[in-house]
């Protein structure tokens, strides 16, 4: 009660001072107030579309323009709604995995509900994921004509764009993609192309690098758990990572003039409804690996639906946003691990809201498999649901609907039998 009236006091103060005229409702659930933005002990925590979390341990609040939604959050160790958070410690540190520990039931359960989970104790030291974040942020920083030095085209899928389309709708972000051509940095291919550095600058590569290995590990711990939770030796999927395809995603979402609201539905926004930084989508690897920072807006969102055998367009169920726990790293399923465990693990759909007023920074590694790799069900009871997929000829036509306009997306549906 004293801290709702202080609140009160505070807000009538900033109103009249804005030379706003009226005065402000302050009720119950702390609506329709002055764009409030909270500052803790800890962190500010500003959260998709607008909406705020207000936690324990006020010390200053800040005014910005628009008028959000103000909430009590859930605590920063657990959300209260959407996708698990894993301590992996005991993965990363074992010899030997067993079905029966703790993290690899957690993460079977997360892997078959959600698609989505968050890991703590990830074997990644802070100062690496500090100087990789540092690096992100000053290539974003370069001019325009500098970025596009490093552009991609329609024979190189690696290096820096700003006009991806996501659903045959434009994204509203810039993104840099880095990548293993067949397992080498600095290899080249002729799906992916090659990876294309800022001219003379060595820290940014060095620390995109580093980022990189430590992901690739953390995916090898990862993948003997999804073959453990899938009744297979832990070895199983370890073929895969001497010539792996994987890349990372440096993305950059300036502030959208017209973003769209968190509870837009499962469709694409025609662009006079607004835009989203990415439009739904599912991700077409074996597992993804998301760095986003807690103290920026909360925007990634995730399908929950029961309906993932369907087509995209068909699903019901509904959006929930994947609140950040600090100190960690966001996972989900890709495609290719849905096919492998012949849809035991949901590839969810998931997309990221645009911001009005803030930045957002975040990087996906996607752990994908070789070229030449026949992703194919595990069915021990012999129903198998898909047909083998190539993943060169499936990545290839992913990233040319991403390119360019090509009609309809190519899904593993399209491989269902």
């Amino acid at each position: 009660a004293g801290l709702h009236m202080h609140l009160r006091k505070f807000l009538t103060f900033v109103t009249c001072l804005s030379g706003f005229h009226g005065a402000f409702a302050f009720v119950s659930g702390f609506s329709n107030v002055v764009n409030v933005r909270v500052k803790t002990r800890e962190h500010v925590s500003p959260v998709a579309s607008g909406r705020i979390k207000i936690r324990k341990g006020i010390t200053r609040l800040s005014c910005s323009g628009r008028s959000p939604d103000v909430s009590l959050s859930p605590s920063p160790a657990q959300p209260q709604e959407g996708p698990p958070v894993i301590d992996i410690a005991e993965l990363i540190r074992a010899e030997k995995l067993d079905p029966s520990m703790h993290a690899v039931q957690q993460i079977s359960h997360a892997a078959r509900d959600w698609g989505f989970f968050q890991v703590t104790n990830h074997g990644i030291p802070e100062e690496v994921i500090e100087r990789f974040d540092e690096e992100m942020k000053r290539f974003f920083a370069k001019d325009k004509e500098e970025k596009y030095k490093i552009k991609r085209n329609k024979e190189n899928s690696r290096g820096y764009f700003d006009d991806e389309l996501t659903k045959q709708t434009r994204d509203w972000k810039e993104c840099v993609d880095i990548g293993a051509q067949n397992g080498d940095f600095e290899g080249k291919s002729l799906i992916d192309g090659y990876n294309q550095w800022p001219q003379g600058d060595v820290k940014f590569k060095a620390a995109m690098k580093d980022y990189f290995d430590r992901c690739t590990s953390l995916s090898k711990s990862l993948l003997r758990a999804f073959a453990v939770c899938l009744g297979q030796q832990e070895q199983h999927f370890d073929k895969m990572l001497g010539e792996h395809t994987s890349y990372l995603r440096l993305n950059f979402y300036p502030p959208c003039p017209r973003p769209v609201d968190a509870d837009f539905p499962l469709r694409s926004p025609k662009e006079d409804e607004g835009f989203l930084a990415i439009n739904r989508h599912t991700d077409a690897g074996l597992l993804t690996i998301l760095r986003q920072q807690y103290d920026q807006p909360h925007s990634l969102q995730v399908f929950y639906t029961k309906d993932s055998d369907k087509d995209h367009e068909t699903r019901e169920g509904k959006w929930v946003v994947v609140h950040p726990t600090p100190a960690s790293l966001t996972i989900n399923i890709g495609d290719m691990m849905q096919v492998c465990s012949n849809d035991k693990f949901i590839a969810p759909l998931h997309r990221v809201l645009a911001n009005k007023d803030l930045p957002r920074y975040s990087a996906p590694y996607f752990f994908n498999p070789p070229y030449n790799e026949d992703c194919k069900p595990i069915a021990e009871d012999g129903r198998i649901k898909y047909r083998p997929v190539n993943w060169g000829e499936f990545r290839r036509r992913r990233f040319e609907g991403d390119f360019s306009d090509v009609g309809k997306e190519v899904q593993i549906s399209d491989y269902r039998l």
